[in-house]
């Protein structure tokens, strides 16, 4: 493949013929790899590296900033750690602490420990904890009473 750079994989073919028609419309020529592999058995997805998006070599750094600013590629940020809350009973819970803002969502991170003592003592205990985040503000935090 001289003179083509590959810049981007996907699991899914449609991810990366929607990448592809992005690119084509800021006039960057694009080419995609394995689609039809992916297409036919999607679990060998992963095992070939994905769906490749190559560009010409003259376009790459230009197709990368396209893609960014598409949202197509994130920079990788380091992983925020999440902030402790103290709470009393009378705390509401179901705004953000920093903002005060209702648009919150709960993810679960997996508790290591728990998961350690599982395969010891075969005893279950919860393997996840709860982490709080802000969509508006982007704040993570944890609830200590």
């Amino acid at each position: 493949m001289n003179g083509w750079s590959m810049i981007q994989t996907f699991t899914n073919p449609q991810d990366a013929y929607m990448a592809r028609a992005y690119l084509e419309s800021e006039a960057v020529e694009t080419m995609i790899q394995d689609e039809l592999t992916a297409q036919v058995n999607n679990f060998y997805s992963n095992a070939i590296g994905g769906v490749k998006l190559w560009v010409k070599e003259e376009d790459r750094e230009r197709g990368i900033e396209i893609l960014k600013d598409g949202g197509y590629i994130i920079p990788e940020k380091e992983k925020e750690e999440a902030d402790w809350v103290w709470v009393r009973k009378e705390t509401d819970v179901s705004h953000c602490p920093f903002c005060h803002s209702d648009n919150i969502i709960k993810l679960k991170d997996l508790n290591l420990v728990s998961v350690v003592l599982y395969f010891i003592l075969g005893v279950l205990f919860p393997l996840f904890r709860s982490t709080w985040k802000c969509c508006d503000c982007g704040k993570a935090w944890k609830y200590k009473r």
